[in-house]
């Protein structure tokens, strides 16, 4: 068996972020804690599909975890999700079996070995999760046996099949079928590779497993701050003995990973469950609750950071940033704020590619791009976005 990890998109639903791909969790880039989660899950034989722009970025960080893994690059990325399995493909013979899975989703990998029993009774398995609120993706149909008889690709809300929403990770008996099915699937939407799946189901013995577990999906930005949310639950407190911790700081609640370099302040308090990478700054009189601080970053005197994502090197002073995402080398200047609640309290909604779509969050602050630079007492309101390289003026509001 092999797997094709498809880390070949845009990510441009998630602008002014940068490649999904490569934002750290934890200290890792996402890519390498995916597929490392794959791994103890049982899959092996790894073909990371990447495209022409993160190629360098992903072999780079797969070389140097010695993650075993065969990068290779989706050619035409016009073509989606089904171009890059069939890039994927081209290093898989007909006869072999394939598990497809996409850059996009997290589950626990405990779930794997479920599906992978299964796959000696039919022609495939797919993972698939119960849900209670409209999710833009596709949608499966089937009987009682969780036999699956249709794929129903991104339908209008109010208006889906079922509540089982497919994840794409995707078990094939044999990799010819899905060769054979995405060269004759044919349509005018993004969704090749659905109408392969659909011609797969209405020809061979697929089954649906489902999935009881967290599952975390990476198409908005603010889906970053709920991964973010999954990642510091399932740490254990781990204080490096080369952080260095003023004995009139505090450390509360669990959770709470210290990593070397650290420096904590006096009468600074972390709330867990917390990630300080190496060589982060939590100043004087600080509160950092709940988020993660990359490496090299820094909460600065006074500062508020609550429930929010700051990559690397990022630097504050006398802020709030809450329920933020926050790309590398952003600076927040003195007194500058993320407001992150509406005055009537509905939720936030957030423009992406000419369209405002709602987060489904009643807190939500700032999506701030990489390297910008926020002036002091700039007010940013709930739900906007910076670009990367803005410069927000002194006194600035942004909506």
């Amino acid at each position: 068996m092999k797997t094709i990890f498809l880390a070949s998109g845009r990510s441009s639903r998630m602008a002014p972020l940068g490649d999904k791909n490569l934002l750290k969790f934890c200290g890792e880039p996402l890519v390498l804690k995916l597929l490392k989660n794959a791994k103890k899950g049982g899959l092996k034989n790894f073909i990371v599909v990447a495209n022409k722009y993160n190629k360098k970025d992903i072999a780079t960080i797969l070389q140097k975890a010695k993650f075993p893994a065969e990068v290779t690059t989706q050619k035409n990325l016009d073509q989606g999700m089904a171009g890059g399995v069939v890039d994927g493909l081209g290093l898989v013979k007909d006869n072999e079996s394939v598990f497809v899975l996409g850059g996009n989703d997290y589950f626990d990998y405990r779930i794997l070995p479920k599906m992978l029993t299964k796959t000696k009774e039919v022609d495939g398995v797919i993972l698939a999760k119960k849900v209670k609120n409209y999710f833009p993706g596709g949608y499966l149909q089937t009987t009682g046996k969780n036999f699956i008889k249709k794929i129903i690709e991104k339908p209008e809300a109010g208006k889906e099949p079922s509540n089982l929403v497919n994840i794409v990770a995707h078990f094939f008996q044999k990799a010819g079928d899905l060769r054979a099915a995405l060269s004759s699937a044919k349509s005018s939407r993004d969704d090749i590779y659905e109408v392969a799946l659909q011609s797969l189901f209405s020809t061979k013995k697929f089954v649906a497993i489902e999935y009881a577990g967290d599952w975390q999906a990476i198409k908005y930005p603010w889906h970053v701050l709920e991964l973010m949310e999954t990642f510091l639950a399932e740490q254990k407190t781990t204080i490096s003995k080369k952080a260095s911790i003023d004995k009139s700081a505090q450390i509360k609640g669990k959770g709470v990973v210290i990593e070397s370099g650290v420096k904590v302040f006096s009468n600074a308090v972390i709330q867990g469950p917390c990630y300080l990478g190496k060589n982060a700054v939590v100043g004087n009189n600080a509160l950092v609750r709940n988020s993660m601080l990359g490496e090299g970053s820094s909460a600065g005197y006074n500062t508020e950071i609550a429930r929010s994502y700051l990559a690397q090197n990022v630097t504050t002073h006398i802020a709030y940033v809450g329920d933020s995402v926050v790309d590398r080398g952003v600076n927040f200047g003195a007194f500058s704020c993320t407001a992150n609640l509406r005055l009537d309290k509905k939720n936030i909604k957030v423009l992406v590619k000419k369209e405002k779509i709602d987060s489904g969050h009643k807190k939500l602050g700032v999506i701030v791009g990489r390297d910008a630079q926020l002036g002091i007492h700039a007010m940013l309101m709930p739900g906007c976005k910076i670009s990367p390289e803005d410069f927000v003026k002194p006194g600035e509001i942004r909506k």
